[in-house]
C-alpha cells in the first residue's frame, strides 16, 4: 500500500480540458490497460461537481461499475488514521512528543536503539524505525488476507509477535538499523502500531472508534471496516495483474490501508477537510488541528502527519495494493479536490498517469 513521493510537476494542469471527451478518453486508457472499472470524483465548494463510473466491478457478472460501488481505499485510508490522533490530541489524551510506551500496555523498542523512546509524532511521520514491511525483510505472513466470512485478529493479538524480539513471529529485519526520529521509512507496522495506540487510549476497537467518531459524523454510512457489515452486493471483485479475479479481503494490518468506500461518503470525508475539520453542521476536527495534521514535516519527501504534500498545490495520498489503485488530493486553497479509486493495480490514476490527467484536466473546467 503507496507510498508515493510527489514533485509540483504532479501537480499542474496540462492539458486543454475544453477540447477532452473525458470520459471516452478514460475508457480508452482502461482497455488499453485492462483496468475492470475507476470511478472519479471532483469536488468543488461543497459540491459534487462532476463525478463517473466507468467499466465493471464484477467482469464475470457483468456489473457495472456505480456510484455506490464500495473499493478499498487502501492507503489513503491512513488519513482516517491521522484524523482520529488529531481528535485524541485535541482532548488532551495523547502528547505527540511523548513515548508511545506511556499508552501501551507493554514496552515497545527498537532492540538496536534501546535507550530511544519512540513516539506518537514519529508513527505519523514514518520514522519510528519499523519496516514497511517489504519481501525482502521476509516477516512472516504479515500480508495474509482475510475474507468476507474471516475476520483479522484483533491488532493487540498479533502486533506484539512481530515487534517483540520475544514474539512469535519476530525477525530482526522488522527494525531497521538507524535510531527512531533518523529517518523516514514508509511503515504500514508503523500505522498498525498507532491504530492500537488509539485504541488503548480511547478504550475502543479502532475500527468502532472511527465509525463513532468519524464516518458516522460524516453519515459515511455504507462505509467501514468489517467486511460482514457491508453490503455484500456493493463490493467491486479486485484483479490481479493477469486480471484473475478474486475475493474481496481486508488484512490484520486494517489500520494501514482497508477501510472501503465509494463515491458518495468519501466526498463527504473531502468536504469535511477542505471546511477545515466540518461536515454540514458537524465538526470532527479543530481547524488548528487540520493545519497541524498537513503541516510539512519532511521537504523532501513531502509527508505530514501521514499526510503527502504536493510541492505545488495539493495535499493527499496515493493507496495500493493486490485488486487495488486510488488517489485522493485536496486543494485547501480553492476549496477542491479530486479522487480515483480503480479494482486493479495500476498507475493511470495516480500522478504522472492518463486516468489521473484526465480527472485532473476535467476539474479545471469548475
Amino acid at each position: 500500500m503507496g507510498l508515493l513521493i510527489i514533485s509540483s510537476k504532479s501537480c499542474e494542469k496540462s492539458e486543454d480540458a475544453s477540447t477532452i471527451d473525458t470520459e471516452s478518453e478514460i475508457l480508452k486508457e482502461m482497455n488499453a490497460r485492462g483496468i475492470p472499472s475507476v470511478v472519479a470524483c471532483v469536488v468543488v465548494d461543497n459540491e459534487i461537481a462532476w463525478e463517473v463510473s466507468l467499466g465493471t466491478s464484477d467482469v464475470t457478472e457483468s456489473k457495472p461499475a456505480t456510484r455506490e460501488s464500495l473499493y478499498t481505499i487502501m492507503s489513503i485510508g491512513k488519513l482516517f488514521l491521522a484524523t482520529a490522533v488529531m481528535q485524541l490530541w485535541e482532548q488532551g489524551l495523547i502528547d505527540l512528543d511523548e513515548d508511545i510506551n506511556q499508552y501501551l500496555s507493554f514496552e515497545v523498542r527498537n532492540p538496536n536503539f534501546p535507550d530511544k523512546k519512540i513516539t506518537p509524532k514519529m508513527l505519523l511521520t514514518h520514522t519510528s524505525g519499523l519496516a514497511w514491511p517489504e519481501d525482502a525483510d521476509e516477516i512472516p505472513d504479515f500480508h495474509h488476507f482475510y475474507y468476507i466470512n474471516e475476520e483479522p485478529p484483533l491488532i493487540k493479538d498479533w502486533l506484539p509477535e512481530y515487534i517483540l524480539p520475544a514474539g512469535s513471529q519476530y525477525r530482526t529485519t522488522v527494525w531497521k538499523n538507524f535510531a527512531p526520529g533518523e529517518q523516514e521509512l514508509y511503515s504500514n507496522i508503523g500505522t498498525s502500531l498507532l491504530g492500537l495506540v488509539v485504541e488503548e487510549i480511547s478504550g475502543q476497537d479502532y475500527r468502532d472508534y472511527c465509525m463513532e467518531n468519524i464516518l458516522e459524523p460524516l453519515e459515511m454510512q455504507h462505509s467501514g471496516f468489517r467486511l460482514q457489515n457491508l453490503n455484500e452486493e456493493l463490493l467491486v471483485t479486485p484483479y490481479y495483474d493477469n486480471n484473475q479475479p478474486f475475493g474481496y479481503y481486508t488484512s490484520r494490518h486494517y489500520p494501514a490501508g482497508f477501510l472501503s468506500s465509494n463515491i458518495e461518503d468519501f466526498s463527504h470525508f473531502m468536504f469535511a477537510i477542505l471546511n477545515k475539520g466540518t461536515y454540514n453542521t458537524i465538526r470532527i476536527l479543530n481547524a488548528e488541528s487540520i493545519d497541524k495534521m498537513m503541516e510539512l514535516q519532511n521537504p523532501s519527501s513531502g509527508t505530514s502527519f501521514l499526510w503527502v504534500n504536493c510541492i505545488g498545490d495539493c495535499i493527499g495520498h496515493l493507496g495500493g495494493g493486490t485488486g487495488f489503485s486510488t488517489w485522493a488530493e485536496w486543494h485547501m486553497a480553492s476549496g477542491s479536490g479530486l479522487f480515483i479509486f480503480s479494482n486493479k493495480v495500476n498507475e493511470s490514476i495516480s500522478p504522472g498517469g492518463r486516468i489521473y490527467e484526465l480527472v485532473r484536466n476535467q476539474s479545471k473546467k469548475y
